[in-house]
């Protein structure tokens, strides 16, 4: 594993605390965090924390606070190339880096969380074939669990954050995924088996789901507290948003779910005029949308790639600013939803009306 240091002006760009500089070195004084090092980047000496200190920094500066009990979110929409896995790559390392407790559970068989968490990313060029595979074969995933062979705790990974673990996909998950329609309680497996017993050691569950609406994603969405669903600002994602908000209105109404559901406008681009129309629509039109979007970027693919969030990547970059902005935003929803069924308060929990009585959501433009 590469060791990652960072300088302090970097922390600081990370967590949006360029106010907070007297507090990260009283902080240090007085013990809270770990003393800050010496490390060489390049031909420059340079003083800061390596990546294992910026769970504790952030906990202390952030923007990203633990949430007021657990919460299961999944990430969801009918359509790949949309910025969801991104989305969960981010919020992930993110709530980790300011020390939620957090594990991603990947559902999606294509496996591009596991990837973007950067799971196989240390095989090295080396080894061959053979010892690749058998070390891939080895690895424990969901369908090892759902068939008795092995326990819950085993299929856990940690990752380069402390804080950040991980239940990567395998291929199995194909099988699993048949498999899953003939058992009893097919809808609440994952409810059960997995999320309940995460949240007793975790703050923060994220299920990757795949595009398709599939046994994994039911169980996924009946076992969320929160669904987070990217609305790309193109014209073909904006068309099929009806039938998809139709279809999970009518979910949520035969399991009687009560998940909040968050939409996120994505991959808008501020030089396209329709872009931007579609953009504004969603924000005035769709109940649960978010006023932050991510737009498309360069940087947050290299940030993907790279196996990182945005923040890390280009700290105090326009796509970085964004993704705070955006992330503060769910943040808010997320702990008052919590806050509302604490009290109760059942019609603002749900965020939405029952499919027959009419979706406000939609103006006469589709009509």
């Amino acid at each position: 594993m590469i060791e990652k240091n960072f300088p302090l002006k970097k922390i600081l760009d990370i967590f949006s605390a360029h106010s907070r500089k007297g507090d990260l070195e009283e902080l240090e004084r007085q013990g809270y965090i770990n003393k800050s090092k010496r490390f060489r980047s390049g031909a420059i000496v340079k003083k800061g924390w390596g990546i294992e200190s910026l769970p504790q920094i952030g906990e202390h500066i952030g923007f990203f606070p633990r949430f007021s009990q657990p919460v299961a979110v999944s990430v969801f929409t009918t359509k790949g190339g949309v910025l969801k896995s991104t989305l969960a790559l981010n919020l992930a390392r993110v709530a980790a880096l300011h020390n939620v407790k957090t594990c991603v559970v990947g559902l999606d068989i294509q496996g591009d969380i596991t990837t973007a968490l950067g799971f196989e990313n240390d095989i090295e060029d080396s080894e061959d074939l053979h010892s690749i595979l058998d070390r891939l074969n080895n690895t424990k995933g969901l369908a090892d669990l759902f068939n008795g062979q092995t326990r819950l705790g085993d299929v856990i990974q940690p990752t380069d954050l402390d804080r950040l673990f991980l239940i990567p996909e395998t291929p199995e998950l194909v099988a699993m995924n048949d498999s899953l329609g003939n058992i009893h309680r097919r809808e609440f497996w994952i409810k059960e088996k997995i999320v309940e017993k995460l949240k007793k050691d975790f703050d923060l569950v994220i299920m990757d789901c795949s595009p398709n609406w599939n046994q994994l994603t039911t169980n996924a969405l009946v076992g969320c507290d929160v669904l987070i669903s990217p609305l790309e600002c193109k014209i073909n994602n904006f068309r099929n948003f009806k039938v998809f908000r139709h279809f999970l209105n009518e979910f949520k109404e035969e399991m009687k779910m009560s998940f909040k559901t968050i939409f996120v406008p994505t991959r808008f681009s501020v030089n396209r005029k329709l872009s931007l129309e579609i953009r504004s629509w969603y924000e005035n039109n769709v109940e649960g949308c978010t006023q932050c979007g991510l737009r498309e970027s360069v940087l947050g693919e290299e940030a993907t790639a790279l196996y990182s969030s945005v923040l890390e990547h280009v700290p105090g970059k326009v796509p970085a600013k964004e993704m705070k902005n955006l992330l503060q935003e769910i943040h808010s929803i997320v702990q008052e939803n919590i806050d509302q069924k604490n009290r109760g308060d059942f019609y603002s929990i749900n965020g939405y009306s029952p499919v027959g009585n009419g979706d406000p959501v939609f103006g006469r433009e589709f009509r």
